[in-house]
C-alpha cells in the first residue's frame, strides 16, 4: 500500500507538471521534475523535522518551565495534592500546616423510663477525644537531562511534527506531578512509616496501614481484629462479610466501605460471579467498587494497600488526608548541561475515631 501511495503521488505530481507546461509552453518534463524534485526534499525534510527540537536552549527551557509553574500552579497543586485519586477515597483537609486535632465524640445510652420525680443523670455519657493529624514536609528533588527527556515527548505527541500540540514544558511538568501523586498514593499513604533519614516516598508519612500496626504491636490495642485469616479466592466472600459484621451497629445504618488490596477484590468479584452468576443485582457500574449485599457498604479496591491482606472497614470521612496547598512551591535551576528542579509541599494521613465499633480491621498484616 505504501508503494502504490509513492507511485500515485509522482505520478499526480507529473501530471500537473505536465499542465503547467501546456500553460506556459514549456518543456514538460521541467515543471514535473521540479515537482517531483520539490516532494523529495520535503519528505526528508519531514524526517529530519524532529531532530530539529533537539537543539535545546536550556537557559529558554528553565525560564519557560518557571513561567509554566507560576501560570499552571493551581491546577498543578490540585493535580499532585487534591486530585479526585484522593477526595474519592478520603475525607481531605486542606491548610494544614502542622499539626490538626480531630476531635470525636462518643456519646453512651441515653434514654431510661420517665420518672417525674427523681433526676438520675448518667454519669460520663459524654466521652470527648481527639487524634491528631501530622502533616510532614515532603521535597522533590530532581535532576533532569532535556535531550533524554525530549525523546519521551516527542514519542508521547499525537504529531511528533507539531510541538504546539504539547509544549515540552507541560510535559515535563505534568509528567512530575502524576509521578509524585503516584508515590504519595502507592507508597505513602497506606503503606508509608516515617523516616527522617531515609530517601523514599515510604520513608515521607505513617500510612493508615502503619498506624494500625503500630496500635496492634501494644499490650493493649484500642482494635480487636476480627479473624478471618489468611484469605483466598475461595473464602473471600466470608471474610469480607465477617469484616461487616464487625461494625457496631451505629454503624452498620450509614454508607461505609470497606478498603482491600487489588488481588482480594478481583477474587470477591470472581467469587461471587461464579457463585450467582453475572449482573446479579445490577445497579449501575462503579469502577473500583463492589455493593455488599443487603448493606450500605462497598467493597473498595485500594491499590495502595499493595499485597497486604489487611482489611479496613469504616466510614470514608474517619479516613483524613490532611495537606498545605499554600506551601507547594517548585524552584527550577540550571545545572551545566541539566535542569534542577526542587518542590515542596506537606501531607499526612490520620483516622478521626480509633476504636472497634467505628473502625474494623482483621488479623491479617
Amino acid at each position: 500500500m505504501k508503494i502504490l501511495n509513492k507511485v500515485l503521488s509522482y505520478a499526480f505530481m507529473a501530471f500537473i507538471g505536465l499542465l503547467v507546461a501546456q500553460v506556459y509552453a514549456v518543456n514538460p518534463f521541467i515543471p514535473a521534475s521540479v515537482f517531483m524534485g520539490l516532494k523529495y526534499v520535503a519528505s526528508k525534510a519531514k524526517l529530519l523535522e524532529p531532530a530539529l527540537f533537539s537543539a535545546l536552549d536550556l537557559d529558554e527551557l528553565t525560564l519557560k518551565l518557571g513561567d509554566y509553574h507560576r501560570e499552571n500552579r493551581n491546577s498543578l497543586t490540585s493535580e499532585l495534592l487534591l486530585s479526585d485519586d484522593f477526595s474519592d477515597k478520603f475525607e481531605v483537609m486542606d491548610d494544614v500546616t502542622d499539626e490538626l486535632p480531630l476531635p470525636n465524640l462518643a456519646v453512651t445510652d441515653l434514654l431510661k423510663p420517665a420518672d417525674p420525680v427523681n433526676f438520675n443523670p448518667t454519669s460520663n455519657a459524654l466521652k470527648f477525644g481527639a487524634r491528631t493529624l501530622k502533616v510532614r514536609a515532603v521535597k522533590i528533588d530532581l535532576l533532569f537531562i532535556p535531550q533524554v527527556m525530549e525523546k519521551t515527548w516527542l514519542g508521547k505527541m499525537k504529531n511528533p511534527n507539531d510541538p504546539f500540540d504539547l509544549p515540552f514544558e507541560a510535559f515535563i511538568m505534568n509528567y512530575i506531578m502524576q509521578k509524585a501523586r503516584e508515590n504519595l498514593l502507592l507508597q505513602g499513604v497506606y503503606s508509608g512509616v516515617y523516616n527522617a533519614s531515609g530517601s523514599t516516598p515510604a520513608d515521607t508519612m505513617d500510612g493508615f496501614n502503619t498506624i494500625v500496626a503500630t496500635d496492634q504491636a501494644l499490650g493493649t490495642p484500642k482494635l480487636t481484629p476480627v479473624t478471618t485469616g489468611v484469605i483466598t479466592s475461595t473464602n473471600v466472600i466470608d471474610s469480607i462479610e465477617a469484616v461487616y459484621d464487625g461494625f457496631g451497629e451505629a454503624y452498620k445504618g450509614v454508607k461505609t466501605e470497606i478498603k482491600v488490596n487489588p488481588q482480594i477484590f478481583d477474587w470477591y468479584n470472581r467469587r461471587y460471579r461464579a457463585l450467582h452468576g453475572a449482573n446479579n443485582n445490577y445497579n449501575g457500574m462503579k469502577t473500583g467498587r463492589i455493593p455488599l449485599d443487603g448493606a450500605m457498604c462497598e467493597i473498595v479496591r485500594e491499590v495502595g494497600l499493595g499485597a497486604s491482606q489487611r482489611t479496613i472497614g469504616t466510614i470514608k470521612e474517619n479516613m483524613v488526608y490532611g495537606t498545605a496547598s499554600d506551601s507547594f512551591n517548585i524552584d527550577i535551576q540550571k545545572f551545566n548541561r541539566s535542569i534542577k528542579i526542587l518542590g515542596d509541599f506537606k501531607a499526612g494521613v490520620e483516622f478521626k475515631e480509633f476504636h472497634s465499633n467505628a473502625l474494623v480491621i482483621n488479623d491479617q498484616s
